[in-house]
């Protein structure tokens, strides 16, 4: 069984890959935004939070910018998928009080995580549902954003009207 199971491919290969695209388009466009501003550094694959269970295993999301005058970290997660799948559940995991603590005491402000959701995630009804529900709380309102297109205008938008500020 393990032999038949380790052959086979994986779906996680293709969607790692579709996956990167986006994640990618995201972060390439605050890159370009903050590249000429001294003030803010953005990190891939930002190193941080990797130990941050146990002093030995932890998370790293898809990339951090850090206000190089306050020293405050904002952490992004990007979440897509299509209809079917769960990626956007697995977002779910900054919530745990624990970790947010661990989190915060890192970024210097509370809930310095942002998660953008991308692709089918943002026209599926059921997960637009699930996720407003999730994030329904004045503490958690402003953590996530759904974005169904690749415009450049949300992204930047975003930075500047919500990211920026809890980094200043």
């Amino acid at each position: 069984m393990n032999k038949h199971l380790s052959a086979r491919k994986k779906w996680q290969d293709k969607a790692n890959l579709g996956g990167l695209s986006r994640e990618e388009t995201a972060k390439k466009i605050l890159e370009t935004l903050l590249r000429d501003d001294p003030t803010y550094t953005l990190f891939e694959r930002p190193q941080q939070l990797s130990k941050i269970y146990a002093a030995k295993w932890g998370i790293v999301p898809d990339f951090a910018i850090q206000n190089n005058r306050t020293l405050k970290i904002a952490f992004f997660e990007t979440k897509r998928q299509g209809s079917q799948g769960n990626a956007h559940e697995r977002a779910c995991k900054y919530f745990a009080p624990g970790l947010q603590a661990a989190m915060s005491a890192i970024g210097g402000f509370p809930r310095p995580i942002f998660t953008i959701y991308m692709n089918g995630l943002t026209k599926d009804p059921k997960k637009v549902a699930e996720i407003a529900t999730w994030y329904d709380h004045p503490d958690w309102a402003d953590r996530y954003l759904l974005w169904p297109s690749r415009d450049i205008e949300t992204i930047i938008g975003y930075w500047e009207t919500t990211v920026k500020g809890y980094l200043s």
